[in-house]
């Protein structure tokens, strides 16, 4: 898996943003299958940043009524 394989997209939110401005930190939506090293290994190579901590978060999808 490359890195662009890994990080699929940024999640761009008002609860995200207030992170980015208050914690520096960032929230992307990432492949299923990846790890957390993958994650940092990705984000440190495409965006050049010396990656601190990684949190991951499975969320369910809703169920129809």
């Amino acid at each position: 898996m490359t890195a662009r394989d890994i990080i699929l997209k940024p999640i761009i939110t008002e609860k995200s943003m207030t992170g980015v401005a208050t914690e520096k930190k960032y929230t992307f939506k990432v492949a299923n299958n990846a790890t957390k090293i993958q994650v940092a290994k990705a984000v440190e190579e495409i965006f050049g940043v010396k990656v601190a901590k990684v949190n991951t978060v499975h969320v369910r999808g809703r169920l129809p009524r």
